[in-house]
Parts: structure tokens; C-alpha cells; sequence
């Protein structure tokens, strides 16, 4: 492997204006396009062997984490250079690979919103295959994670389009929070530190919750047990006496200390479960400390899709979550 390897981290902010109506603080005109959950790379067949486009593309379709069955990360597009062509320019995320033999080095630029808003561009160019699949490699968290937060933001971006009035109105005044949560969802119960969203279709059910305690300290065993009592009091079940607990098994959940806007608390993603009854799905939550310190509030979105995938859901939910300000 050539020792001319170069790491280039830059994000740039390029903002390319095709209209002046804008939503946020992006251009709807602009509004980059593709499927939930799907990325593009793009990889020449006659400069990589098989072996190493299946090492690119196992990471990118790694299992999605945290729910209750196999699904990948992102649905792949595999295009080669030469049909990469301006029709996909505008797809919110892409992982280029240019590589030629006459290239001096090997690097990876890491760009956003270059031709589309939100947008992620990744770019691994350089003159040896070996070379540019260990930059991918190297940095495939890095990738990952710039790839998935830029699947909820597209999410936060069309919500924020259209916010239904009274669910902010009741957030801001019960929790002092504000949330993209968009038309389609419902205030299905509140009680004075308690809101239950919903939003319901003839095969699924997303949920939102958010609920306020009196301060308490952030550990992993603390956050599970409030959750446990908050749905046991306010989730009912299908079946009478039934109501969603967090499932303590198989690793999960995942809980780690985590900051979203300017607010340090704990994410905890994993999967629930219905005591006295056969239901179950993924869940994401955020739990903070109120700025007087005085409450504990919970944002957590849950899923329940039973014959369906289910990856799209809760990053519907999670993007709804991680909206908060």
C-alpha cells in the first residue's frame, strides 16, 4: 500500500441558490431528492475487483441497529463513473469514487450541500484500488454517521414544511420545546406533564412521546425504569391490561451520552415489548435536564409495523426527536 495516503476533512457550506422561497433554512427549489434510505455509489468495476466493491458495499448495507429484524443501513445504487451522469447530481447522498492510474494521491473529501440541499458528497479519489478502499475503510464510522444524519435531516427538512400548529402550541407551553412534527400526526392524549402523538395508518402506528419528571440522575437504569412507568400509566395495549415495556435483552438498549442542539443528555435506542400481549418494535429516545434543572423530559419515538420494514419508520420518528429546539 502506497504511504502517500492524505486524509482531507473538509466541509464545506456550499449553498447553490436556484430560487429565493426557502423553508428553514434551506431552498425548496434546491431540495435534494432519493428515496428514505437510499445513497448512491458510485465505483468502477474495471478498476476494483469484486471483492473490494463488496467490501464498500457490505459496510454501507451494514444491519440497521436496533430493530427487530434485518434490514441495511441504505439501499444502495451502484453507478459507474461514466453513467454518473448530472441527472444524479441533486441525490442527497453520494459516495464517489474517482480513481486513475495517472492520479498522484490518494484522498477523501468529505462535502456538503454541493449541488443539492441537504446534501452529503463524499469523494475518495486517488491511483490505487487497495489504497482507496482503506480510506473508506479507515473512515467508514465517519461515513456512516454523516450518511444517516443526513437521511433524518432531509426528513426534518420536508416535515418542517408542514408543522401542525396545535401540537407546537401544546409543546411550547407544556415543555417549552419545539418539534417538526407535521400534519399527519395527532394529539392522541395529554395529561399535564404528558403528550402521546400518533400518527396511524391501516398497516402501522408512529408514536411520539414526551413526558416531564422531577429531576433525577441520568444513568442507563434510571432513564429505562421512567420510561417503563410512563408507558405503563399512559400506553394502553391492544388487549386489556396490556402495556409497551422496554425489551432488556440481546445487547439492548443502546443507551450513550449524546448532545443534540445545545442539549446534553442520553439517547437510548433498543426495541419494546407488550406485557400481556404479542406486540413489539423499535423505539429512539433523548432524555435531558430542563434548563432550571428542576425536570427530567423525555422526547421517544416509537414504531409499531408488525408485516412491514420498519427502518424507515423510526428514522421518521428519530428525525422528529433529534429536531427538538
Amino acid at each position: 500500500m502506497k504511504k502517500n495516503i492524505v486524509l482531507i476533512l473538509c466541509i464545506s457550506m456550499l449553498l447553490f441558490s436556484c430560487g429565493k422561497k426557502k423553508v428553514g433554512n434551506f431552498k425548496v427549489d434546491n431540495f435534494s431528492n432519493g428515496k428514505a434510505g437510499e445513497m448512491i455509489l458510485v465505483m468502477d468495476d474495471g478498476f476494483f475487483t469484486e471483492s473490494q466493491e463488496k467490501t464498500v458495499i457490505d459496510i454501507l448495507q451494514q444491519a440497521q441497529p436496533a430493530i427487530n429484524q434485518i434490514e441495511p443501513m441504505f439501499d444502495v445504487l451502484h453507478f459507474q463513473n461514466k453513467d454518473f451522469t448530472s441527472n444524479f447530481l441533486r441525490h442527497r447522498n453520494i459516495v464517489n469514487f474517482d480513481c486513475k492510474e495517472t492520479y498522484s494521491s490518494n484522498t477523501i473529501t468529505f462535502d456538503r450541500n454541493a449541488w443539492s440541499n441537504p446534501q452529503v458528497y463524499i469523494l475518495i479519489k486517488g491511483n490505487n484500488a487497495d489504497s482507496c478502499v482503506a480510506l473508506f475503510q479507515n473512515n467508514a464510522d465517519t461515513i456512516i454517521k454523516l450518511l444517516y444524519d443526513n437521511d433524518l435531516k432531509r426528513v426534518q427538512y420536508a416535515f418542517n414544511r408542514d408543522l401542525e400548529p396545535t401540537i407546537q402550541k401544546t409543546l411550547r407551553e407544556k415543555f417549552g420545546i419545539k418539534l417538526c412534527v407535521p400534519m399527519h400526526y395527532f394529539i392522541a392524549n395529554q395529561e399535564e406533564d404528558f403528550l402521546w402523538l400518533r400518527y396511524r395508518t391501516n398497516k402501522n402506528d408512529r408514536f411520539i412521546m414526551v413526558y416531564s419528571l422531577p429531576a433525577y440522575e441520568l444513568t442507563e437504569e434510571n432513564v429505562m425504569n421512567a420510561r417503563d412507568s410512563i408507558t405503563k400509566k399512559h400506553i394502553p395495549g391492544a388487549v386489556k391490561g396490556a402495556y409497551p415495556i422496554i425489551t432488556r435483552k440481546f445487547g439492548f438498549p443502546i443507551v450513550e451520552d449524546t448532545k443534540i442542539g445545545n442539549r446534553n443528555g442520553i439517547e437510548m435506542r433498543g426495541l419494546w415489548e407488550s406485557v400481556g400481549d404479542h406486540m413489539g418494535g423499535p423505539f429512539y429516545s433523548f432524555t435531558f435536564l430542563s434548563p432550571d434543572k428542576q425536570h427530567c423530559i423525555t422526547v421517544d419515538g416509537f414504531v409499531y409495523a408488525p408485516q412491514e420494514n420498519k427502518r424507515d419508520f423510526l428514522r421518521e420518528v428519530e428525525a422528529i426527536v433529534k429536531s427538538i429546539k
